[in-house]
């Protein structure tokens, strides 16, 4: 029986009618769809609609006949491509996340979903694939996750708050009484005591400082000049470290009165930086506190001997209640109040891997224009000269 003429000029009409709006649906869609054809060895691109060439700045006539690892770089993990490609020879659907590269270079992260396409009767033999840019849906999360955190300190400083204050006042007054009494000034204790009453105001102010950073994520500053007190603010963070971790110091002594830092939160970020090394370096080691200024920046870092921090880790390493320590030994509290403090004072604190081993965290503060005279000797001659 023949077909009717009629009938079957219709349905291709029909077929040509429904490819155009599949075409046109594919190019107004707002994610980047690709087909590569893996019937040639190094299964190049045979179509890319119009958001992949405006989300990676390439056109067509550049992409075309190339296989899609043009869009990957130096940050692009390899084990997540070796995973792709396990799954593209097995002929599996695979979805994963890495990071690619736009023509201009500027890296973005990709959600790339891939699917086998196959028909022996059409001679077909292909992948498409569906990407999205989500760095921006990513780094919001990141931000909400923070909040989360933040929240969470927040409720926890409320509740101790109140509670280790109680137990400080006793020892602030007692110990401010007992080191008034005359027969106190010439006691060989004396400077003992002195550091007990030091330290108990310190661990009070260090309190008001987490509780106002937990609550609105700006540090709580009266600030003053770095030369005043330095100083007393590293003496007593260097209590902090066990007998077995030697301490050095370099270049603290050259700065001068420009550098504005509240002390008892030099204190605290110095403090939570050493214990941090003495933990890495399991309680034996050397710690380095160094300074040097860098045209209108402060840059202060400390350094340990220990193992170092993994370069996975460096972004995480400061948030909230992330901790590498087994449950029970850490809070994670430390290096993200630290974080949180250097960025009140408009600073930056990051970390790094330290020549010869280790990990260094540095410390760069913006200094006050107000003044010149920071990290100056009496000659006027910059400290990071001599």
């Amino acid at each position: 029986m023949k077909s009717d003429p009629v009938i079957s000029s219709d349905a291709s009409r029909a077929e040509q009618a429904l490819a155009a709006l599949l075409r046109v649906a594919v190019d107004a869609s707002p994610v980047c769809i690709t087909i590569s054809d893996l019937r040639h060895d190094d299964a190049p691109l045979i179509f890319v609609n119009d958001q992949f060439c405006r989300t990676t700045g390439h056109t067509r006539e550049q992409v075309i006949g190339r296989n899609c690892r043009f869009l990957q770089g130096e940050g692009t993990d390899r084990s997540v491509v070796a995973r792709m490609r396990e799954a593209i020879a097995r002929r599996e659907p695979v979805s994963i996340e890495l990071i690619s590269y736009k023509r201009t270079g500027e890296p973005f992260l990709n959600r790339l979903d891939l699917a086998p396409v196959r028909d022996s009767r059409l001679e077909i033999d292909a992948y498409v694939g569906v990407q999205r840019d989500i760095t921006a849906f990513r780094a919001a999360e990141a931000t909400r996750r923070e909040r989360e955190k933040m929240e969470a300190l927040g409720r926890l400083a409320s509740g101790f708050s109140h509670e280790l204050n109680n137990l400080l006042q006793p020892i602030i007054t007692y110990g401010g009484m007992l080191a008034a009494r005359p027969e106190m000034a010439e006691a060989e204790y004396a400077e003992q005591i002195n550091t007990i009453v030091d330290c108990a105001s310190a661990a009070r102010d260090i309190t008001a400082q987490v509780l106002h950073f937990a609550r609105s994520g700006v540090a709580l500053s009266e600030a003053e000049p770095l030369s005043r007190r330095r100083g007393e603010a590293i003496r007593m963070a260097s209590r902090l470290l066990p007998p077995g971790v030697s301490l050095s110091i370099e270049g603290v002594e050259d700065l001068s009165a420009a550098c504005t830092i509240d002390t008892a939160e030099l204190l605290q970020v110095l403090g939570n930086l050493f214990r941090n090394a003495a933990n890495a370096m399991d309680g034996k080691g050397s710690v380095r506190l160094a300074a040097v200024m860098e045209d209108t920046t402060l840059v202060l870092s400390v350094s340990d001997t220990g193992p170092g921090v993994p370069p996975e880790l460096w972004s995480r390493i400061f948030e909230p209640f992330f901790s590498t320590k087994p449950p029970g030994q850490g809070t994670g509290l430390g290096l993200a109040t630290a974080w949180g403090i250097v960025r009140g004072w408009g600073g930056t604190l990051t970390v790094r891997k330290r020549e010869g081993g280790g990990a260094e965290f540095i410390i760069r503060i913006p200094l006050d224009r107000r003044s010149t005279d920071c990290g100056t000797n009496n000659n006027g001659a910059h400290s990071s000269d001599r």
